[in-house]
């Protein structure tokens, strides 16, 4: 009859009966059970009453769930920079030009110094370019205006072709005589906006009925020149 509480609290999942009082012992002391003491504990209230209460396995809580994992949202993806090209401040389009040189008439009979002064306009790309100019030698003056176009357009030495038309006073007659060039030359880009030219030149004279006239003149310039 003693071990019948046990065998109920082993069913139960006690560690050890109750006792039949609070403050009786417990009924496996009694019976002498090993192991049975360790089982419950003494309590003492506030008048001195001792008993002896159960120390029964409470398996322990299980822990709560895991909260759900948050939604994992993409991140958006930025909006796209807008593009906006990256533009070099504009070249100039006018410079100002300033070549001295020398030049023979007749084919090499004479020969004299020279000074020419131009104003060339470009555009903002290509290699085209007009050119206004005046020519300054002892015994003719010139005005004339050209077109000059430089190839190799971007490259720092830059040949280039020139044709021109205008006028020329001989100092002999006092008298305007239409006049033809055409040039060769190179172009050396010192910067951007600075470089230095050289040129040779050959031009033609036409009569008042513009037959052309057996003067000729072969001109040659180096100066520089400079857009703004």
């Amino acid at each position: 009859m003693l071990v019948a509480p046990l065998i109920l609290a082993a069913s139960l999942g006690q560690a050890c009966p109750e006792p039949p009082s609070r403050s009786g012992p417990p009924p496996c002391a009694a019976a002498n059970v090993p192991g049975c003491l360790p089982g419950y504990h003494r309590v003492v209230d506030a008048y001195g009453h001792v008993s002896y209460l159960c120390d029964r396995v409470v398996p322990p809580a299980p822990p709560p769930p895991a909260p759900p994992p948050a939604f994992a949202y993409a991140p958006a993806a930025p909006p796209p920079l807008a593009y906006y090209p990256v533009r070099s401040r504009p070249r100039g389009l006018l410079a100002l030009v300033f070549m001295p040189g020398a030049s023979t008439l007749d084919r090499g009979d004479t020969s004299h110094g020279a000074a020419a002064l131009g104003l060339e306009l470009r555009a903002p790309y290509g290699g085209a370019r007009l050119r206004f100019g005046y020519e300054y030698t002892d015994p003719v003056r010139i005005l004339d205006a050209s077109f000059k176009y430089d190839f190799v357009e971007g490259s720092p030495v830059q040949p280039f072709l020139s044709l021109g038309a205008g006028g020329a006073w001989f100092q002999s007659d006092q008298a305007w005589h239409t006049t033809g060039s055409v040039s060769l030359g190179l172009d050396f880009w010192l910067t951007r906006d600075l470089f230095a030219t050289a040129e040779v030149k050959q031009r033609a004279f036409f009569d008042q009925n513009l037959d052309p006239s057996s003067l000729h003149q072969t001109s040659f310039f180096a100066g520089l020149g400079f857009y703004f």
